[in-house]
């Protein structure tokens, strides 16, 4: 070997050696692996600032997009659901669900995809908690754009309900939850509410009597992930059915194909013989429930996304506007293996790539979201951010305002902004 290819080789090795430890100091500083953003830094060009609010504006656009979210999660691996066991961890790590950092996050991102609100269930005094608490984050960003559109509705955990029960949550909700905030779902004039049911506890039936005795002004639309086969036409005892994740195989190919087929022909009957008001879809990239606590071996492939796009071609392709609504199922439940929130390792955005660009051609509208992906790698920075000044390690006097022009940023579509401004909170600058 000669001297020089020697000489060639050594430089090679020390370079790689700075570049592995500059790796390992990065990891070391429990910065997140972010690589939407990581695909950008490096350009010497910034784009032009956009000055008119683009997430979050309102629309005409009467098809809509809601995520099925699970506020149950407290801070920490061992923290409440995370320590049940989980497939996959979250890009943000082991949230809290009544963290104002962690909603910022959720819900800049999801809505720059062009999701229109969150279905949080509700079950327990925790998930009620984090409910209230994720209506008090979105004022946040009404401080910043009053005007901005998210909706929020509850979907009601049917286990262990009882009529009195049901009477308390409906009265709860009708006299301290919707008077309080101005992004509760209406449809039609009408407050929403979901139900997601559980064989022998309350029927439909019951949760119309329910709402009729709380609501006597005006009541609300039920949905209900169950078709009632005996539906009367007119009655609209639930005023729209939603589907849910099904299909199970011990090889995981079973992806519901045959259920949605049936669902959707027997829902658009339902529509036609008037039997229910409006059509409801549904989506899922996957599910698996083989880690969790409870869970019963069930399990349908992801199959690199293509389940994911099976399930929205039967709204796009095979049912093109017959669709009103589409229910994301789910945003967040890491648990059953249905989440489509970024989450660490490879691949970290591919389910928001493929939701975006579901929605686009579902409603017709373009994305928002820049071919440098600086609208993914923003929220979370700006999620780091918040936290630091959430816990007490960044003064909340000198930084919320900082935090408060990245999140504007964000939502006028300036991306690397919104990103640059959130780092310097970070750095402490």
């Amino acid at each position: 070997m000669s001297f020089n290819n020697s000489k060639q080789i050594v430089m090679f090795v020390i370079a790689f050696t700075a570049l592995f430890f500059t790796a390992c100091d990065s990891d070391d500083d429990g910065r997140r692996y972010d690589p939407g953003a990581n695909d950008v830094p490096g350009s010497s060009s910034t784009a032009p600032l956009n000055e008119t609010f683009e997430v979050g504006k309102p629309s005409s656009i009467e098809e809509k997009v809601y995520i099925h979210y699970l506020p149950w999660f407290s801070e920490g691996e061992d923290g409440n659901h995370w320590s049940d066991g989980t497939k996959n961890e979250p890009l943000i790590g082991y949230y809290s669900s009544q963290s104002w950092a962690t909603h910022l996050y959720h819900i800049l991102l999801s809505s720059a995809v062009g999701i229109d609100g969150a279905i949080i269930n509700v079950r327990t005094a925790y998930d009620q908690d984090s409910f209230e608490s994720f209506i008090e984050s979105i004022k946040r960003i009404d401080d910043i754009y009053p005007d901005f559109k998210y909706d929020i509705a509850v979907s009601y955990d049917d286990q262990d309900a009882t009529p009195a029960s049901a009477i308390a949550e409906f009265t709860d909700l009708r006299d301290n939850i919707i008077p309080n905030t101005t992004h509760y779902l209406y449809k039609d004039g009408e407050p929403v509410i979901f139900i997601w049911n559980y064989d022998g506890f309350l029927t439909s039936q019951d949760y119309r009597d329910v709402a009729n005795l709380i609501f006597t002004d005006n009541s609300p639309i039920l949905l209900k992930n169950e078709l009632d086969l005996g539906a009367v036409p007119g009655d609209f005892v639930m005023n729209s059915i939603y589907p849910w994740v099904q299909g199970w195989a011990d090889d995981g190919s079973n992806w519901g194909e045959g259920y949605m087929s049936w669902f959707y022909n027997t829902q658009i009957d339902f529509k036609l013989n008037n039997k229910v008001e409006f059509v409801t879809g549904a989506v899922w990239p996957g599910f698996d429930d083989r880690s969790a606590s409870w869970g019963q071996g069930r399990w349908i492939d992801r199959r690199n996304g293509e389940t994911y796009n099976d399930t929205w071609a039967l709204i796009n392709d095979t049912h093109p506007g017959e669709v009103h609504w589409v229910i994301l199922e789910t945003w967040n439940d890491f648990n059953e293996g249905s989440e489509l929130e970024p989450t660490s390792g490879s691949g970290n955005y591919q389910y928001m790539d493929l939701t975006t660009e579901h929605i686009a051609t579902y409603k017709g509208v373009p994305t928002l979201i820049d071919s440098e992906k600086w609208m993914y790698g923003a929220p979370i920075r700006i999620y780091e951010a918040a936290k630091l000044i959430e816990d007490g390690d960044r003064d909340y006097d000198t930084y919320y305002p900082v935090l408060e022009t990245a999140i504007e940023h964000y939502l006028k579509t300036n991306g690397q902004a919104a990103y640059e401004l959130a780092e310097d909170i970070i750095a402490g600058v």
